[in-house]
């Protein structure tokens, strides 16, 4: 898969994917085990509106490395640009 593909394929899943899902498609789509320089690269170019120091923010994301940033924390740090899937299906999934 191209590098323009793998693009188009998480820009199609914005919103409808929380931003964990939408690394774990990452991973899936380039074969590549999930690594701050992957989503880096490819969260910047499919979404260029995310701040770069964002993305490098989210390289403390325990699954990349041996940060302190929870799932949770990731969904977190990037939902102001990717969204919550909640927020577009207008169902609520507070508890």
């Amino acid at each position: 898969m191209s590098d323009e593909e793998i693009i188009a394929a998480l820009r199609s899943e914005k919103g409808r994917l929380t931003p964990v899902e939408l690394a774990e498609l990452l991973a899936c789509l380039t074969g590549d085990r999930l690594s701050s320089s992957l989503i880096v690269f490819y969260f910047k170019r499919a979404f260029p509106e995310i701040p770069l120091d964002v993305l490098v923010d989210s390289g403390l994301w325990t699954r990349v490395g041996r940060g302190s940033l929870s799932d949770e924390g990731f969904n977190e740090l990037l939902h102001p640009w990717l969204g919550r899937p909640s927020e577009l299906d207008g169902i609520s999934h507070a508890k």
